[in-house]
């Protein structure tokens, strides 16, 4: 395509006549970009409008120690920079290629001799503009990762099937939107002999590489680019092409930098790179290890034969389509989220990630096991009813239980699982009591973390790492949805059992203020347990309607006259949690029908 066609399949100069358009065109400049350039930075002065004739071009706000907020995206036909351009300003943005865009550059000379000789050329770009900041909204990370369109599949190393992983991949996507999976044999079939291998720099012929693909995007909603085991030309395009990069490695392979890893790094992609490690039957090394190895942004696992119910679950992650689940901390009441849980898993509604704090780090942690709602009860109620692995009191000078035999319990749960093993994406939070702020944990062994998790100050003793003392997670935040948020996974569900309706005095507004002890039988029903343990699970109002806000579905359980130390009452909080989530999910999954279709196809919902 020629200057002269690009400009007329704008709608911005589509009415221009013909003298107009090549006075234009013969100003105006062909700029190419490889995926990953970047066309501005903030801060840099604003001269000219760009016109993307093909690829994509991504504008974000960089914001200081947090990921860029997406500002917008321009494809073919669509223009960037006409604000600041109208403005005079420097750019107040970063603008960066998504993959290999091709772009016309107007100067502002050309365009004020334009906008002079026709002044409805104005009236558009101003109407554009009033549009775009309409539109403009910093999209939360979910829409990061939901607006990916292109996939780029890079074997770690040589000997994976990228193939048959990519084929798996591809099928999976389209069971949400059409899909295209596309091989360096497709191109050629498609292009001819060598199109494939055509780098960036081979001028015209590049050009109708980078034109078809970009044609491609708007024919299919996801396009998963099979690159080669090594960073030739081809691989080098799929992934300038990509929104996100997944890196396969193969379990039984000792991380390492291999040729296409050692590229990747040199280039500083601005695409995320998520690692997946094919497990064998053995576990084979660290998917957290092979992340570490490429400076991937996640990690994930999936067997080495590629299960349905696995691939499905890494290509809902990958777009923005995920179920993620977190659970509140607030002792017995954390009980009610396996009745949220029994209830997903009859309506088929997938968990692909879960967190959660004290009592809900325990329940989330058997949910990333993969344990479903009749296993986790079942362990619930022999480590907290029959059991009673609270019980070995110490009253030192530290706590008022030693929690020996609860580490123990957790150990027989858990094993020596670490975090980064786990099928399921999964973390909990402690309290660093020395340092006085939150702590994520999404690698290191589980038995140890959920059990930092649950240390209540004062009842049980505080974990020491390297010298900190690490406490229930309740402390400073009692629902880590913003952990999950941050994610930008999908739709996040938000069990909430930490709201105390019995930590309450009854008595007239007029009476004198007091000490609890001064008030003897009418204080009764509290004591140092009750106040201990809702001190270590505190939820502001503020930090409650934050949540209610922002989370897709808030179920505030049902645990009103429940105790924290309502061992005993299991089967009754279960019961309630059970009807309450059945009814609530049946409403959720309503009021989404169009976005999930509400439809459950293989156990999953699409």
């Amino acid at each position: 395509m020629d200057i002269v066609s690009a400009l007329k399949a704008s709608t911005l100069f589509r009415e221009l006549d013909r003298r107009a358009l090549r006075s234009v065109a013969a100003s105006a400049e062909w700029l190419e970009l490889g995926g990953g350039q970047y066309l501005f930075r903030v801060g840099e002065a604003s001269d000219s409008l760009y016109l993307v004739v093909s690829g994509r071009i991504r504008v974000v706000q960089p914001e200081e120690n947090a990921a860029p907020l997406l500002l917008g995206e321009s494809s073919a036909g669509e223009t960037v920079g006409e604000i600041t351009l109208i403005t005079a300003e420097a750019h107040s943005s970063d603008a960066f290629a998504l993959r290999d865009t091709a772009l016309i550059r107007i100067s502002r000379d050309v365009f004020e001799k334009l906008v002079e000789r026709y002044p409805k050329a104005m009236l558009r770009v101003t109407r554009q503009i009033v549009e775009r900041l309409r539109a403009i909204k910093p999209a939360p990370q979910r829409e990061s990762v939901r607006s990916a369109r292109t996939y780029a599949v890079v074997p770690a190393h040589p000997g994976i099937d990228v193939a048959a992983f990519s084929r798996a991949l591809s099928r999976e996507l389209g069971q949400a939107a059409s899909t295209l999976r596309l091989d360096a044999e497709r191109v050629d079939t498609a292009l001819g002999s060598g199109a494939a291998s055509v780098d960036f720099n081979i001028g015209e012929r590049n050009r109708t590489v980078s034109g078809w693909l970009t044609q491609l995007e708007d024919r299919y909603r996801y396009i998963v680019y099979e690159a080669s085991t090594q960073p030739d030309a081809w691989t080098r395009r799929c992934l300038r092409q990509a929104d996100r990069v997944i890196l396969v490695a193969h379990g039984d392979q000792r991380p390492f930098a291999s040729r296409n890893l050692t590229w990747i790094r040199e280039q500083a992609l601005r695409a995320p790179q998520e690692m997946v490690m094919l497990v064998p039957e053995g576990g084979g090394y660290s998917a957290r290890a092979w992340r570490d190895t490429a400076g991937a942004v996640a990690q994930h696992r999936v067997g080495i034969d590629l299960p349905a119910a696995q691939m499905a679950r890494l290509a809902r992650m990958i777009s923005g389509r995920a179920v993620c689940l977190v659970l509140g901390g607030g002792g017995a009441r954390g009980f009610a989220h396996l009745g949220l849980i029994r209830a997903m898993q009859e309506k088929g509604i997938p968990i692909d990630a879960v967190g959660g704090t004290s009592m809900g780090a325990m329940v989330a942690a058997m949910v990333a096991m993969g344990s479903d709602a009749q296993q986790m009860l079942a362990r619930m109620r022999e480590t907290f009813v029959t059991g009673r692995f609270l019980n070995d009191y110490s009253l030192s000078r530290i706590s008022l239980i030693s929690a020996e035999k609860f580490r123990r319990q957790l150990k027989t749960l858990f094993g020596e699982r670490h975090i980064e093993e786990l099928d399921i994406p999964f973390y909990c939070l402690s309290t660093n009591l020395t340092r006085g702020v939150p702590v994520v944990h999404d690698q290191g062994e589980l038995a140890t973390w959920v059990g930092a998790s649950m240390a209540v100050p004062g009842i049980a003793p505080p974990m020491v790492h390297r010298g900190d003392l690490l406490v229930d997670g309740g402390l400073l935040n009692a629902i880590p949805f913003d952990v999950m948020a941050a994610m930008g996974r999908g739709q996040v569900i938000v069990s909430d059992v930490s709201r105390a309706t019995d930590l309450r005095v009854e008595m007239a507004e007029d009476a004198e203020t007091t000490s609890l002890l001064a008030l003897g039988s009418s204080a009764r029903h509290l004591n140092m347990f009750k106040i201990l343990f809702h001190t270590a699970t505190l939820t502001s109002e503020r930090e409650s309607r934050d949540i209610d806000a922002r989370a897709d579905l808030v179920l505030h359980m049902p645990v009103g006259g429940i105790s924290m130390f309502d061992w005993d009452e299991l089967d009754e909080i279960v019961f309630r949690a059970y009807h309450h989530a059945d009814q609530k999910l049946d409403e959720w999954l309503g009021t989404r029908r169009d976005a999930f279709r509400a439809r459950v196809v293989a156990n999953r919902i699409d």
